[in-house]
């Protein structure tokens, strides 16, 4: 119990470290942008959209404990099956970092759905990511909107993602291609052998009598063209701190990159 309860403090402690610098950044100072970008937080209050639906309002999917892990782990287990040689089609990773949740990441991500618009927003950074991925997702169904979890419509959209492998290869993997025949930046953002944090969101509304579920994560970098997108290798071979237990083909959470 002593221990739950110091983790429970250790996060709280987090998060308001987070939001403390948070409020203190200058979203709309244009170093953290490209010349002629804007940042999704610059004078933004949180409020939703123009374009949301009133009636009924849209709601913010709660980012709990739980759908935080299942996203972790939903991203980490693909990486790990990666990584280790084990995605058909793709050679292992030497150094491929393990996923932690970011809360800056994930306050940026819940702006971007605020929008009730599958848009990416021209920029995202943080004093900590100063080149932040994003990836986005939409799905729409009828009938009742509780009849999918936040958990399986989150884990659907995650797996959407990854299913673009299908349609990479292994040059665009060891080089990242300014055009590509078929979409394959949702899985490479993923793939990232640099992505050491995500953080996420998710809203729910009502779009032509379908139930709408948006959701956004925002990464510690993004794909960069002419790059690798990860280095091929015997699994975990040059991780500096060892590899992680859970996952045996990731860096262990020590390892540090540049990102």
């Amino acid at each position: 119990m002593t221990q739950l309860w110091n983790m429970l403090l250790h996060f709280l402690l987090l998060t308001l470290l987070v939001a403390l610098i948070a409020a203190q950044t200058n979203y709309c100072d244009p170093e953290w942008c490209r010349r002629g970008s804007r940042h999704i937080a610059c004078n933004n209050n949180g409020s939703w959209h123009a374009a949301c639906p009133t009636r009924p309002a849209p709601v913010l999917v709660p980012m709990t404990l739980g759908l935080r892990r299942l996203i972790l782990r939903a991203h980490n287990t693909r990486r790990n099956q990666l990584a280790g040689g084990n995605l058909r089609g793709f050679p292992s990773a030497l150094r491929m970092a393990t996923m932690l949740w970011d809360e800056e990441l994930a306050r940026l991500a819940d702006l971007n759905v605020r929008q009730c618009t599958m848009e990416h927003d021209d920029c995202h950074n943080t004093p900590r990511f100063r080149a932040s991925g994003q990836n986005l997702a939409y799905i729409a169904y009828p009938g009742r909107r509780r009849a999918r979890s936040d958990a399986q419509l989150s884990a659907q959209c995650i797996a959407m993602w990854w299913n673009e492998h299908r349609g990479a290869t292994i040059a665009q993997i060891n080089r990242y291609p300014e055009i590509s025949a078929r979409v394959i930046g949702h899985f490479t953002a993923m793939a990232q052998m640099n992505n050491t944090h995500c953080g996420c969101a998710a809203a729910r509304y009502l779009r032509n009598r379908r139930n709408v579920y948006l959701f956004a994560c925002n990464y510690a970098t993004t794909n960069w063209i002419g790059r690798p997108v990860y280095v091929a290798g015997r699994r975990a071979s040059a991780c500096s701190t060892g590899r992680n237990i859970n996952f045996p083909a990731l860096c262990s959470l020590a390892e540090v990159y540049s990102v």
